[in-house]
């Protein structure tokens, strides 16, 4: 999962400084988008798979699909414990990445989706400017 984080913002940093200064955030961020799009589908350790990324309205919007499970096989209290696992390794990872500085600086929030093996939604969320820059909500 660090890999990818780390690849998808340098990605981003690539497309956000390579993109003229008069563009407005969102289109810079379709753009990079795009560009994270051509890697993908990406297969992760651990049963998951990088998707795609959608953005708009200054959002990133990470989507994942866990390989190996479907929405009937596991209970909410699993869900809600890889929920906080994943939202906690997200928020880490974007706090400390010198990568995503210029995102940071923009203010983008962050949204991870996840899916199970047949599509099905399974949880998400959402990592906010307020929340990576440390002030509270």
């Amino acid at each position: 999962m660090k890999n990818l984080i780390r690849v998808s913002a340098a990605c981003l940093v690539l497309a956000l400084t390579s993109c003229t200064k008069e563009k407005a955030i969102d289109d810079e961020l379709k753009e990079a988008a795009a560009n994270m799009n051509k890697l993908t589908p990406q297969v992760l350790s651990d049963g998951i798979r990088f998707d795609s990324v959608t953005t708009g309205n200054k959002t990133l919007k990470y989507n994942y699909t866990l390989t190996e499970d479907t929405k009937e096989q596991v209970t909410p209290e699993e869900i809600g414990d890889f929920k906080q696992e994943a939202k906690n390794g997200a928020l880490n990872s974007l706090k400390t990445s010198a990568e995503m500085k210029d995102l940071k600086d923009y203010g983008v929030t962050f949204k991870y989706s996840y899916y199970d093996k047949n599509g099905k939604p399974l949880t998400d969320f959402t990592v906010s400017p307020e929340e990576y820059k440390g002030k509270e909500k």
